[in-house]
């Protein structure tokens, strides 16, 4: 796949997560960081608004494991 393929991809994940809750925002995002690991692979430069949608996306996986510890 080309880089400006995974680009559109990517930003059409960025907005179905957008409208997503709980497990299905977890899929979404496991495809998002995929396709962004693909863009980088291929050479290409991952927008900064997608590379920041990726990390909010794992604090928000990494709170919410905290959320389900027992204290």
């Amino acid at each position: 796949m080309e880089v400006t393929q995974l680009l559109t991809r990517a930003r059409s994940i960025a907005t179905e997560i957008g409208g997503s809750e709980d497990q299905e925002r977890y899929a979404l995002h496991q495809q998002l960081h995929r396709t962004l690991e693909l863009i980088k692979l291929n050479g290409g430069k991952v927008p900064g608004a997608l590379r920041r949608l990726d990390l909010d996306l794992i604090d928000e996986e990494i709170e919410r494991s905290f959320d389900n510890m027992p204290v």
